[in-house]
């Protein structure tokens, strides 16, 4: 049987319009591959990518997060004693073969290619189940909101040493279709975020 409707409170059958609307959908890998600067591969429900940039996370220093203050403290310091907030991440470059060595028990900060969510989408970056078998750790992320652009990062815990080509993909990206666009995309701190290359430029 098709939709028979539905009962209002006085017992009257109506029929909603049901196209006012659009279901949530998941985007194919085709169309997400519009909106990435470059990519690994397209899958039918997203596209793989590889990072552009690799920052380690040093050990020994204390984070620090109050509003728009976001880095990192000495260890024998507090904020209160107007120490400075910093970023230590040390930038990690691939050998002559192309491979990164990430170390046992060591945080990584992996950048990627640009990514530019449509109006109507929300994005999200799922880790690559290769790499989840493997036993690398990708922590979750924040959602991409509509209308972010820029080199999004996410972040990687090693439990084991790893050898990893630079060219390998490290994230799966999403789209989910929202039920209708968004009237007022993303303009937060991290929109047109870049890596440090293109900041210096």
């Amino acid at each position: 049987m098709g939709f028979q409707g539905l009962i209002d409170a006085t017992g009257i059958r109506f029929y909603p319009r049901l196209n006012r609307l659009r279901a949530v959908s998941v985007v194919s890998g085709k169309e997400v591959s519009k909106s990435c600067a470059s990519f690994t591969k397209v899958n039918p429900n997203g596209v793989d990518l590889s990072p552009k940039e690799v920052k380690m996370i040093p050990r020994g220093y204390k984070i620090y997060l109050h509003g728009d203050e976001r880095g990192y403290l000495a260890p024998s310091e507090s904020r209160s004693e107007k120490a400075k907030v910093r970023d230590v991440k040390e930038l990690v470059t691939p050998d002559k073969e192309g491979f990164y060595d990430f170390v046992k028990g060591n945080l990584y900060e992996l950048r990627f290619p640009k990514v530019t969510v449509p109006a109507d989408c929300t994005g999200f970056a799922f880790p690559r189940s290769t790499v989840n078998r493997l036993g690398i750790i990708k922590l979750e992320s924040a959602v991409f909101d509509s209308g972010y652009s820029g080199e999004p990062t996410q972040t990687i815990f090693t439990p084991l040493d790893a050898r990893v080509h630079k060219d390998e993909a490290m994230i799966q990206l999403v789209f989910f279709r929202n039920e209708a666009p968004s009237q007022d995309l993303y303009h937060g701190r991290y929109q047109g975020e870049a890596s440090s290359a293109l900041a210096r430029a």
